[in-house]
């Protein structure tokens, strides 16, 4: 990242790389939009990838009450898991597969599972340049006019660098509304 310009440009920046953060990302992304995702940890996914917290709101998830790229993800996942782990011919056939078996969720697994679909779905657009994710970079200033945000300063926690990002729109999504 010593690369990076000290000033960086994009149609969104999202402060903060967990789930929610992913999903705005995404849909920006889906809409052709230039976005900036920042994570002050080395992984994207928040609680998914690092808790291991199931991602179920409710009991009827799959039926009803998710958005395209929500049951993308939950698809995806399951898919990693019939592609990459050896299973049972029954739990290959499963179209609600639930691989860690939990009672707790319609959808248990590893958060590795998560952190590698979710990054899988942002590669397309990190390779394409319409996507800069940068990890291990934390906000340390907002620059602001009037009610506007107009730039955060984010710290690169490894190298101390900074960076400015400028965008006409911008997202707090940290965990703690940190921004």
């Amino acid at each position: 990242n010593a690369r990076l310009p000290r000033e960086i440009e994009a149609d969104l920046v999202v402060v903060g790389g967990g789930l929610g953060g992913c999903a705005a990302a995404l849909a920006a992304l889906e809409a052709g939009r230039r976005v900036v995702l920042t994570e002050p940890t080395d992984w994207i996914g928040g609680q998914l990838t690092s808790q291991a917290v199931p991602p179920d709101e409710h009991p009827w998830i799959e039926q009803f009450g998710r958005n395209t790229s929500y049951q993308r993800l939950r698809t995806e996942i399951r898919d990693y898991y019939r592609r990459y782990y050896p299973l049972a011919p029954d739990a290959l056939a499963d179209a609600t597969l639930n691989p860690g078996r939990g009672n707790v969720s319609r959808l248990c697994h590893e958060p590795r599972v998560a952190l590698a679909v979710l990054t899988g779905m942002l590669a397309p657009y990190a390779s394409s340049g319409k996507l800069l994710v940068l990890l291990e970079h934390a906000p340390i200033k907002a620059e602001v006019q009037g009610d506007r945000v107009r730039a955060v300063t984010v710290r690169d926690l490894t190298t101390r660098d900074e960076r400015t990002l400028v965008a006409p729109y911008f997202l707090d999504a940290t965990e703690l509304g940190d921004l």
